[in-house]
């Protein structure tokens, strides 16, 4: 029962430097924050929220994690903030009941990497949509 973060949007604005909707997959929509700003991203697979059966179903078939990061119509939302914002985003987030999870990072070069649990980047067949 998917619930689109507006509440969370608005209130993002002069906490967050960018955010985009997870409509086309997680990787896809996170790339294109790191295209239009010239940076890259890391993402630590192992500290994205998961539901409960998400977990199960990677359980008993890791490789749908490609399915998990490609896959779109999440209804959540991805942005980008300061690591002294930590705070501020905490407290947003009790404020307004949503979860908030840090996934990762940004840093210098182009693209988003997923990595595993050791650090290693994880080779994903699919990033998500593609519009023409």
């Amino acid at each position: 029962m998917p619930r689109p973060r507006v509440a969370l949007g608005q209130r993002l604005v002069g906490l967050a430097h960018a955010a985009c909707d997870v409509s086309d997959g997680l990787v896809a929509d996170l790339g294109h924050i790191c295209e239009c700003s010239g940076v890259a991203a890391e993402v630590e697979a192992a500290r994205l929220p998961l539901s409960p059966a998400v977990r199960a179903a990677l359980a008993s078939d890791p490789a749908m994690l490609n399915t998990v990061l490609a896959g779109g119509d999440d209804y959540e939302l991805v942005f980008t903030a300061e690591p002294d914002a930590a705070t501020a985003l905490s407290e947003l987030a009790a404020e307004i009941d949503v979860g908030i999870a840090v996934i990762g990072r940004i840093i210098a070069g182009a693209g988003v990497r997923v990595l595993d649990e050791r650090g290693a980047a994880l080779d994903l067949p699919e990033s998500g949509y593609r519009h023409m």
